[in-house]
């Protein structure tokens, strides 16, 4: 049975999604004054069922998805990495994700043997924060979590144990690279997993930067991935500073780096960008504001020799679809009878064969029923 204060926090969702005030709800739904919608939203009266269908009638919303409880209406708030998307993309992806992420959400917390602090981490980072702030604690967290030369590698495990910040790889549209949503208790990376690994790795250590500093700096809906970095908003250039400290710490190019200038080639700079798993344009970056090469020497190197980080077409295959920890919760919501195939085939928008390969991918036995 649902709370009836799940009504009420959805009908003051949508009336928000749809901008609409209590004064023009209440005379959409013939109240004679804001006070009695007033009283609804606070709990202190009772909202009827024939004025319910009335303001899902105003709202324009149906039963079904009002009363969904895979939808986060009025629980997420998402911000969007993207080049050139649409408004109707996003909005349509941003459904269609909404209700894997509130999956996870539900199977974490029926399945998880972990429990999670309800003290959400954050980094120390506030509007104020300088370039300086943030290198310097992206490359406090290499030291105190012990993430080595190459931290991309570790990065996932540590976002999810340490911060409960879930990473789900996704097919986005090409003009979407990610995004970062934060829930009540969880936070969720949405990584595009059909872009190159260098910018699958950078773009979950941006994201991180936005989930753990939400609160204090919250990033906007919606922000260009690849725009000009003179007009690209201060937030994110300091989610790109963090990012680009976490995955090429100080302390390792010092190691790594140790030719003259002019021997810094295109060639040297792939091969050490695939061991931090990151692009080479992003490590080339990182070597100029290390003072590692001039900003004369990077505008001399070939960047379209560095595009692929001097790999052959079909040499970085995309990762497995979502991750290991959300699989194994759909398998065993199946296993145990908790969600219907029905319901998990309807919220992950797959066909029968569809969830049996995504099972059989992570070495999951499908159930006989499938």
């Amino acid at each position: 049975m649902i709370d009836k204060s799940f009504f009420i926090k959805r009908l003051v969702a949508y009336r928000e999604l749809k901008k609409l005030n209590q004064e023009q709800l209440s005379k959409a739904m013939g109240f004679k004054d804001r006070q009695t919608l007033s009283a609804i939203e606070t709990g202190t009266r009772e909202l009827k069922p024939s004025e319910l269908l009335q303001a899902l009638k105003v709202l324009d919303i149906s039963l079904e998805q009002f009363s969904d409880p895979y939808s986060l209406v009025g629980e997420a708030n998402y911000s969007w990495r993207q080049c050139e998307a649409t408004e109707e993309e996003l909005s349509n992806y941003e459904d269609k994700t909404s209700r894997i992420v509130a999956l996870l959400k539900d199977l974490d917390e029926k399945f998880s043997t972990t429990s999670h602090s309800v003290i959400l981490p954050k980094l120390p980072i506030t509007k104020n924060s300088t370039f300086h702030d943030v290198t310097k604690c992206a490359e406090q967290l290499v030291k105190e979590f012990n993430l080595g030369d190459f931290p991309a590698d570790n990065l996932e495990e540590l976002f999810f144990r340490k911060f409960n910040v879930s990473k789900l790889y996704v097919d986005m549209p090409n003009s979407i690279s990610g995004a970062a949503i934060k829930l009540n208790t969880i936070s969720v990376i949405l990584i595009n997993r059909n872009e190159i690994a260098g910018r699958r790795n950078f773009d979950t250590a941006h994201e991180a930067f936005h989930c753990l500093t939400w609160d204090a700096i919250p990033p906007k809906h919606v922000e260009k991935a690849y725009s000009n970095q003179k007009k690209k908003p201060y937030t994110e250039k300091l989610a790109d500073a963090f990012a680009s400290a976490l995955l090429m710490p100080s302390e390792s190019i010092e190691k790594y780096i140790t030719l003259k200038e002019s021997d810094i080639t295109e060639d040297v700079i792939n091969n050490l960008a695939n061991k931090y798993g990151v692009s080479s344009i992003a490590l080339m970056w990182r070597l100029v504001s290390l003072d590692k090469i001039s900003r004369s020497h990077a505008d001399r190197l070939d960047k379209e020799l560095m595009a692929k980080n001097g790999q052959k077409d079909g040499e970085d295959l995309p990762p497995k679809l979502f991750n290991k920890q959300f699989v194994q919760y759909i398998h065993k919501s199946i296993d145990s009878g908790t969600l219907s195939v029905r319901k998990i085939l309807s919220i992950l928008d797959m066909t029968m064969e569809e969830l049996n390969g995504l099972l059989v991918s992570y070495n999951l036995t499908v159930p006989y029923d499938l």
